[in-house]
């Protein structure tokens, strides 16, 4: 199928949004996320725990949340978005924003940033250093009703 004139500008202003308006924002949120969560990953267990599936699952929803307000606020729909992009996921920079969100949102990928993130923390600690500061905006911690693993 061909792409409409229509679904390649949602493409272009969803792409124009998460690499230069929101990439920082979505870093920052990604950091905060980390900094909250990552003291339960345990790698040297070799075995995942059902926690990591449900930390995971609360990360993809705070990009989804993020991509949905940003379609709504121009009038756009998911459904209309996902569809826009597989009929343009062969076009270069377009493969390439596609590819990049699909990997951020990957549990092996997740858990691996979870895990070297909990050892940078552990890493500063051991050396006496402070925990780095808050990053500025973005995720608040872990939502409400969620106290974490038992």
């Amino acid at each position: 199928m061909e792409v409409t004139g229509e679904e390649e500008e949602l493409v272009q202003q969803v792409k124009k949004w998460f690499t230069c308006t929101e990439m920082e924002a979505l870093v920052q949120t990604a950091v905060q996320f980390a900094d909250a969560n990552c003291a339960v990953f345990e790698p040297e267990l070799g075995e995942h725990k059902l926690v990591y599936t449900q930390l995971h699952n609360e990360f993809k929803q705070l990009f989804e949340d993020r991509l949905n307000s940003f379609l709504a606020s121009i009038g756009a729909t998911p459904e209309a978005f996902y569809a826009a992009m597989e009929k343009s996921a062969n076009e270069g920079e377009v493969q390439t924003m596609a590819e990049l969100m699909y990997t951020c949102l990957q549990y092996e990928f997740f858990c691996q940033i979870m895990c070297e993130r909990k050892r940078e923390l552990e890493a500063r600690q051991a050396a006496g250093l402070p925990p780095p500061p808050p990053a500025m905006g973005g995720y608040g911690g872990p939502k409400e009703g969620y106290s974490g693993p038992a």
